[in-house]
């Protein structure tokens, strides 16, 4: 998942670069596209913050709030918390300050 300041512009980028089609969850804030070998690629746009640089893998799981959890215990940060009817998750970053998310689908 990136982090975007101009939603539209960055969808342009994407759809016309790879030839995306924007998956089940397309909103204002948020898209996220199916690829072909399975994975997911997704844009986000928080109104309620300064966006950062972002960008790195997001790991699905089963429960993303157990996830969190393990991933504080085991000395990584929670950055955020997204979520909505169809998934949780969770921006964190490692020990090494790298960024990565942990998603569960929770609909569809």
């Amino acid at each position: 998942m990136y982090l975007v300041d101009d939603m539209k512009r960055a969808r342009t980028f994407y759809e016309e670069l790879f030839a995306l089609t924007a998956g089940q969850i397309d909103s204002e804030y948020f898209v996220e596209y199916e690829l072909p070998d399975g994975g997911t690629f997704a844009l986000a746009k928080d109104p309620s913050v300064a966006r950062e640089p972002s960008g790195g893998v997001m790991f699905g799981v089963t429960d993303a709030e157990a996830a969190i959890a393990r991933v504080e215990h085991l000395g990584g940060k929670l950055l955020r918390r997204y979520g909505g009817v169809s998934c949780t998750s969770g921006w964190c970053t490692d020990t090494e300050g790298n960024p990565f998310g942990v998603h569960q689908r929770t609909s569809g």
